[in-house]
Parts: structure tokens; C-alpha cells; sequence
């Protein structure tokens, strides 16, 4: 069990590196943009269809 936890711990510090690495190159911002972008073209078709 105890191995388990440790490899859940790395795990979560490899991943928690990962994502600050993304956030310092502006890597986030950039595919929050393009998600919200997506989302409000879904929205304006929808729109349009009804």
C-alpha cells in the first residue's frame, strides 16, 4: 500500500510541474482562449439554427 502512495505522490509533483512549466509559457491562457472561442461559436450556431 505504502508504494502505491509514494507512486501517487510523484505522480502529483511530476504533474504539478508540468502545469506550472504551461502556465510560465503562457500555454494556458492560450488554450483557455481557444476553448472559450469554441464555446461561444457552438453558442452562435446554435443560435443560428434555432
Amino acid at each position: 500500500m505504502k508504494l502505491k502512495t509514494g507512486m501517487a505522490m510523484m505522480a502529483g509533483g511530476v504533474m504539478g510541474a508540468v502545469l506550472y512549466q504551461q502556465m510560465k509559457n503562457g500555454n494556458i491562457k492560450k488554450m483557455v482562449r481557444q476553448m472559450n472561442r469554441a464555446k461561444t461559436k457552438a453558442i452562435d450556431d446554435l443560435e443560428d439554427m434555432i
